[in-house]
């Protein structure tokens, strides 16, 4: 389960993090996004996700609750479909230590390369569901923002 439907802890919200990465590339993001990227970037590689969960915040927040429900489930679906069709070899049973990045992870529990594309097509997917949400969450934070500056300047 760690190596292709929670990549990133649980949520799997490496997809989470990457979007936030993209709105700062990007140069949209409120300063909160901006300074919590790179601290989030890093342990969710390693699927260590308790500084976007309580950073960001994920717990409580009504705007991520659907993501963080939906891609698991997503992930979980075309980790099955693409095993079942034998797209992707079944794991092997090693024992992968859950803080083993994405990608090496999935060629180290299938060994085959496509337990490695397997988990990128899963993250781009985890991106894309993610992706609109913290659009939503960005807009918020920037006019929580703009408010205090407004109300600094008064």
């Amino acid at each position: 389960m760690d190596n292709f439907v929670f990549m990133g802890g649980g949520g799997a919200t490496l997809g989470l993090v990457l979007s936030m990465g993209i709105l700062v590339i990007m140069h949209r993001s409120s300063k909160q996004i901006k300074t919590l990227t790179p601290l989030t970037l890093t342990p969710g590689l390693f699927n260590i996700n308790e500084p976007a969960m309580l950073g960001l915040p994920v717990v409580l927040n009504m705007n991520i609750v659907i993501p963080f429900v939906l891609v698991p489930i997503l992930n979980a679906i075309t980790t099955y479909a693409a095993m079942s069709l034998e797209w992707v070899p079944l794991c092997t049973g090693a024992i992968i230590p859950w803080t083993m990045p994405p990608v090496i992870s999935g060629f180290l529990a299938t060994i085959s390369l496509n337990g490695s594309i397997l988990q990128i097509i899963n993250i781009i997917l985890d991106v894309l569901v993610y992706f609109p949400f913290v659009l939503t969450l960005n807009r918020q934070y920037v006019l929580e923002e703009q408010g205090q500056l407004n109300e600094e300047n008064e």
